[in-house]
């Protein structure tokens, strides 16, 4: 019995090691995001479509790799971060939509967008707002 509960423990570790999301890669992950927001705005202040578009890359590439481990049962947070990851994809890829027909103001209104979903996502999450 101690053998099994021993190699039961020794293989939930390993897994967990396995499928674990670190602080380390959030927060990795995170500055990843925000390089890629800081490039797509400078495509859009200097009318640059590529660094656009190659924000917009990274954006959505990062965003795909957020991850939130609940901490109680009840904890509804990594359902939340998923959700606005999505949206960010959604409004990253129209923000590259946009700024190809070379429809500036609804880039940058779909650029808001973007930072109102990073925004809620730190309010419910990070517990910016008391």
């Amino acid at each position: 019995m101690k053998k099994l509960s021993i190699t039961l423990t020794t293989l939930a570790l390993l897994v967990s090691n396995i499928y674990g999301y670190s602080q380390e890669e959030r927060i990795k992950d995170m500055q990843s995001m925000a390089q890629a927001l800081s490039e797509v705005q400078k495509g859009i202040l200097y009318n640059n479509k590529v660094w656009v578009h190659e924000g917009v890359v990274k954006l959505k590439k990062a965003s795909e790799e957020i991850e939130i481990t609940p901490k109680l049962e009840m904890d509804y947070s990594s359902v939340f971060a998923k959700e606005q990851a999505m949206h960010i994809e959604r409004y990253a890829t129209k923000i590259d939509e946009e700024m190809q027909k070379g429809k500036k103001h609804a880039t940058l209104k779909m650029y808001t967008k973007v930072l109102n979903q990073c925004v809620s996502c730190h309010n419910k999450i990070r517990k910016w707002n008391p």
